[in-house]
């Protein structure tokens, strides 16, 4: 509660839509595909508005059940069913971490290695059925993505395969990817890196996490190793012009403006206005429609100075909460150490990020050696 206050009051994030622009979305929404989709609707969708937003989630679940949910908005839409290559049966590996069980038996003579192996520790196998995203959706050609998130720790290069005809004509997917191998026969970074870029997407962003070992042994200049991201990609301009090119005039505001809200939830300002540049320059868009995409990109850009400040005065309200959070035992001392870190991280990073520009322009930003 504190935090989702502390969050409201001082936002980490901001995406400025314009009326106009608000109203393409609010008519034809960002469909967004999410396989895996357990912890619900990522935090960037809601800064954009969740009623700008449809979802499919496929999350398999034991219970019967036939055909597509659909919520009581009729907005949002849940298949219990897991997503692969090919459709069939097959066994789902459990883990005491819920969000850790996969298609992939769990490759304990690497996991145990770390200090969150208890995560992956077995919990039990269960037989599921499995579709393709292709199949489906073949019945609702209506919620085929804009966007696709995978998260389904070692099965997501299946999933994508199972996926070509949904893919078609998404901008952007965001996909976990494995640098060691937590499953065994699971693909690897570099497998799924080169089928996405083969069919036709450009990686825009890496959130990596790094695992200590079960020593535990960490220090402030420990570069702990890399063991997983999620790696966004998105389609290139010419990719992204063509398809304007080939919409109907009609549609060509509301496709750009997608492109943009996607691009806008995970922070490239820089290439949603260019987009928005190209896209004007081919008169693809009207004078009014690329002046409130361009006032979209600019108004979602927080400065540096204002974030800091922001973040500054919700970093001593947060260590406040924690400090009268302390005598209360050490259950609540965690809850006040997690509240001072929701705010601290995204300040100090952000600091960080500002601090490493270099080169030409400062226009290169560089992880620490």
């Amino acid at each position: 509660m504190i935090e989702d206050n502390l969050d409201l009051i001082f936002p980490k994030r901001r995406i400025y839509l314009p009326p106009k622009i608000r109203a393409l979305l609010q008519k034809d929404a960002l469909r967004i595909v999410d396989v895996g989709g357990a912890m619900g609707p990522d935090e960037r969708w809601k800064v954009l508005g969740l009623e700008l937003c449809r979802f499919v989630t496929f999350e398999p679940d034991t219970r019967s059940f036939s055909g597509l949910a659909v919520d009581s908005t009729g907005r949002n839409a849940s298949l219990a069913v897991g997503l692969s290559d090919k459709a069939g049966e097959q066994t789902l590996y459990l883990t005491h971490g819920e969000f850790a069980s996969s298609l992939y038996r769990p490759n304990a003579s690497v996991l145990k290695d770390y200090a969150t192996w208890p995560w992956h520790e077995s919990a039990g196998e269960t037989k599921i059925p499995v579709d393709t995203l292709n199949h489906a959706l073949e019945a609702h050609k209506d919620w085929w993505p804009d966007f696709i998130k995978v998260d389904v720790e070692g099965a997501d290069l299946d999933v994508l395969k199972g996926a070509t005809d949904s893919l078609a004509g998404a901008f952007g997917v965001q996909v976990e990817v494995a640098f060691i191998e937590r499953n065994m026969g699971a693909p690897l970074q570099p497998d799924i890196d080169g089928w996405l870029r083969t069919a036709g997407f450009v990686p825009q962003q890496i959130i990596r996490e790094h695992w200590i070992r079960n020593n535990g042994i960490y220090g402030a200049t420990s570069r702990p190793q890399i063991i997983w991201a999620d790696v966004v990609y998105v389609r290139d301009r010419s990719w992204s012009l063509a398809r304007l090119e080939k919409a109907a005039s009609s549609d060509r505001a509301n496709i750009l403006t997608k492109m943009v809200a996607v691009l806008l939830a995970y922070g490239a300002h820089d290439y949603a206005m260019e987009l928005v540049e190209a896209a004007a320059a081919a008169g693809y868009v009207t004078s009014t429609e690329s002046a409130d995409l361009r006032e979209a990109v600019l108004e979602s850009v927080i400065p540096v100075p204002a974030f800091v400040i922001r973040g500054a005065i919700a970093l001593c309200f947060a260590l406040i909460f924690g400090a009268v959070l302390l005598p209360f035992g050490a259950r609540f001392r965690a809850v006040g150490r997690q509240i001072v870190a929701k705010q601290a991280g995204p300040l100090f990073f952000a600091l960080y990020r500002s601090a490493s520009r270099t080169g030409l322009q400062d226009s290169c930003i560089a992880d620490l050696a």
